[in-house]
């Protein structure tokens, strides 16, 4: 049978942070920022590596940013917290915010009981689907005597698993087509005139606001965007586009030929025009950005 494993004498819980305030394991609500609160006791169990807990769903683009908090229920020291990012490509090695090494006069701090220690880590999500934030955790015991003095104890490490899924927050459908033209401008120029237009669906489950939609051409092309000004002329953000979940909006470049530059074709005769790159804002301002590949025009 078994032996019970000691509980550990430090709890973890892993903080998502945007902006303003810090909510355990869910995104944050419109207030001011308090002093964040200790995990409670009842956290210090033993540790199922193989249970990993839910961190709430993200979206594709979407800078994550979680902060990994570890309490005292003992006098500790030695505390560090390393993470790692598993993506359905692999495993990302996740800097911690501060650095180790700028902790480094304060390795053999002491950690009273009912103190913490928290890092911030931060990962841009690229891939859709499942996610898997692990967080290790390492200290050392710390033995009080009669007289205060503080002298180390046994080391012990332990690592949770926190879990979610990355889904797209803007879905972009594009569609290339003929601008015709006037007899007299044919016979000057033989020069391509296209229309580009893209359809954004807010597939997120808040409201987001569009800041930039920009088209980067290829060298044989320049393009007009037929979109609203990102700016007025006071430098601050002009008219844009609120989208609530499930909104459609529509944008538009209009793109055409440049006499020098040849244009790039791919094997099977498509005209490679650009890459199309969106920005965003969300209700507690997020940002979130988003660029296709190259678009291009279609079979001949």
């Amino acid at each position: 049978m078994e032996a019970p494993r000691e509980p550990h004498s430090v709890s973890l819980k892993v903080l998502r942070s945007v902006i303003e305030q810090y909510q355990i394991l869910s995104r944050p609500s419109l207030s001011q920022q308090f002093p964040i609160p200790l995990p409670p006791k009842d956290d210090n169990i033993p540790i199922d590596p193989n249970a990993a807990l839910d961190l709430g769903p993200g979206e594709i683009d979407e800078r994550f940013i979680l902060g990994p908090i570890a309490g005292a229920e003992r006098h500790v020291s030695s505390v560090k917290i390393g993470a790692e990012m598993q993506a359905p490509s692999g495993t990302t090695p996740l800097e911690t915010m501060p650095p180790e090494e700028e902790e480094e006069e304060e390795a053999n701090h002491q950690v009273k009981p009912e103190e913490s220690v928290q890092k911030i880590v931060r990962f841009d999500l690229r891939e859709e689907g499942n996610h898997t934030l692990g967080v290790n955790l390492s200290y050392s015991e710390t033995t009080i005597s009669k007289d205060q003095s503080a002298s180390s104890g046994r080391v012990r490490t332990f690592r949770k698993l926190y879990q979610f899924v990355a889904r797209p927050c803007l879905s972009v459908r594009t569609k290339v087509s003929s601008v015709p033209s006037g007899e007299q401008e044919n016979a000057q120029s033989q020069m391509v005139k296209l229309a580009l237009e893209a359809q954004l669906d807010n597939m997120a489950d808040g409201t987001i606001t569009l800041r930039t939609v920009t088209f980067s051409p290829k060298p044989a092309f320049r393009s007009t965007s037929l979109n609203w000004e990102s700016t007025d002329s006071d430098g601050k953000h002009g008219d844009c586009p609120i989208m609530a979940p499930r909104d459609v909006t529509q944008i538009a470049f209009l793109v055409e030929q440049q006499k020098g530059p040849e244009k790039e074709v791919t094997k099977d005769g498509r005209t490679i025009l650009g890459q199309l790159s969106i920005q965003w804002r969300t209700a507690m301002g997020d940002a979130g950005f988003l660029s296709t590949g190259w678009l291009t025009t279609k079979r001949r």
